[in-house]
């Protein structure tokens, strides 16, 4: 018989030690209530910073991390499940996730999983209209996310709103911050308008020059203006994408300028003529006789101040949108947009008229998986028990989300299902090295995903020649090597 190693004989006999004297130390699980008390307070301050609904941000982190049990959660202060992405610097932690070893970011605390969740949505051009929604709305918020493109769930709107009303979840966005952590913000948010550098006057209008990776959002929380406005001041349209060097005016541009004509050079379009001048786009248009999306050839000239009595040359036929070429940086004016969408005062609208986005593994916060939360509508002749069967969760999980006091339930009613909550058995083993307990519903695989294992690791490390696995069987776990 192979021998085996000293350390590993040393553990084993240990862990069977612990096992038998029933003194196996275990971390208590935390619970929704637990979560709330303890992170709600981010979620307050990143709704101040943000304007994104507390209820909205906590439901997510509850809903996402398993109350805050998940091993990303405990081992990366990541509550959101951000993975890595190109864009990503800072720490790494490697989870099985839709493809095996999967980058997440690892955070020094769990606030900055909060903030860069926050980040997440305000940099992303298609949540914009978002922002100007009031902060209370939490029903609004929710189902703006799932048009935006948020989850790939179909219900997650709906499943949001549910959980939000079961937990009395809306009462944080009543919360007023304290004046020193008024104070605080204020100052926060006074560095970071320092950081976009010295405004400009541009025919008297004031402005900036965009910085590297900022959004048309983030500029308007950042300056204390509503999203939909920032747009009207800039002539954007919904699909506008801001970029490193463009010029954002921060008031409405003006009607004319004391220039009387602009000759247009090659690839310069009434948009950027607007931009130089901050002149409206609109009476640029009117006063040269042209509709949107009409573009001027090159040569032309296009009045500033007075009304032409005959339309310039078109460079292209008006349904016809030119694609240019991004101008350098100190010409400091946005150049892709188009005229098509308009925007509009009221963000309901806005939100209402944008196209539904469907998720992508390029610009989404993490891939979604359609299992990540959900309803079962509960049919004939099921019962808690059967339904926990179905999902692998326990009875006490479905009762815990769904604040059910007793096993009685109806046909039609809708329970919230959350396979990162299987339990709410607080004493019960977390996933952290030493032994594992089979609970109802496991299997070889999901027990190894729990610890970052293989299920041929466990099964050598505890002489087994099958992956079958029984409730109350002990197993050994033992976490690699690390090289």
């Amino acid at each position: 018989m192979r021998k085996l190693p000293i350390i590993f004989i040393t553990l084993f006999c240990s862990l069977q030690v612990l096992a038998q004297t029933d003194s196996v130390v275990v971390i208590p699980k935390m619970t929704v209530v637990q979560y709330i008390n303890q992170y709600s307070a981010f979620a307050v301050d990143e709704m101040y910073r943000s304007k994104i609904p507390a209820s909205i941000t906590l439901a997510q982190g509850i809903l996402e991390s398993g109350n805050g049990n998940s091993r990303l959660a405990r081992e990366a202060n990541n509550h959101f499940g951000i993975k890595c992405k190109n864009t990503w610097k800072g720490k790494t932690m490697y989870e099985d996730d839709d493809a095996p070893q999967e980058c997440f970011r690892k955070y020094d605390a769990v606030i900055d999983s909060y903030r860069d969740h926050s980040d997440f949505l305000m940099k992303n051009s298609r949540y914009a209209f978002l922002f100007d929604l009031d902060p209370h709305d939490y029903k609004s918020w929710a189902h703006g996310l799932k048009k935006a493109g948020y989850a790939t769930n179909p219900q997650y709107a709906d499943l949001l709103i549910t959980f939000i009303e079961r937990h009395n979840l809306q009462r944080f966005d009543g919360v007023k911050l304290s004046e020193e952590e008024d104070r605080e913000l204020k100052e926060e948010k006074a560095e970071v308008v320092k950081s976009y550098g010295k405004e400009f006057e541009n025919n008297g209008v004031p402005g900036i020059i965009a910085k590297k990776g900022e959004s048309i959002a983030q500029i308007a929380l950042d300056y204390d203006i509503k999203v939909h406005q920032l747009y009207r001041y800039n002539d954007f349209d919904k699909d506008a994408v801001c970029k490193e060097g463009d010029t954002i005016y921060l008031k409405a541009k003006k009607t004319k300028t004391d220039s009387l004509y602009h000759i247009v050079a090659e690839g310069q379009t009434m948009f950027w003529i607007s931009q130089r001048y901050a002149v409206r786009l609109e009476k640029l248009l009117e006063r040269n006789l042209l509709k949107a999306g009409q573009e001027p050839a090159a040569g032309e000239q296009i009045y500033l101040r007075n009304k032409r009595d005959a339309a310039p040359k078109l460079y292209a036929p008006a349904v016809y949108v030119v694609e240019i070429a991004p101008v350098s940086k100190t010409d400091s004016v946005m150049m892709d947009t188009t005229y098509s969408v308009k925007v509009y005062d009221d963000p309901k609208t806005n939100i209402a008229t944008q196209k539904p986005v469907e998720p992508s593994t390029e610009d989404t916060l993490h891939e979604f998986k359609e299992n990540l939360s959900f309803f079962h509508t509960v049919q004939a002749g099921e019962t808690l028990y059967s339904i926990g069967k179905k999902y692998s969760v326990r009875v006490d999980a479905i009762q815990y989300l769904n604040l059910l006091e007793g096993q009685s339930i109806s046909v039609g009613q809708r329970l919230i299902i959350n396979p990162a909550i299987t339990s709410a058995d607080t004493k019960e083993p977390q996933s952290t090295p030493g032994l594992h307990v089979v609970r109802q519903g496991e299997t070889m695989f999901s027990i190894a995903k729990q610890y970052g294992l293989r299920p041929a690791d466990i099964m050598a490390t505890n002489d087994l020649s099958s992956d079958q696995v029984f409730i109350g069987q002990k197993l050994v776990i033992v976490k690699p090597i690390q090289k």
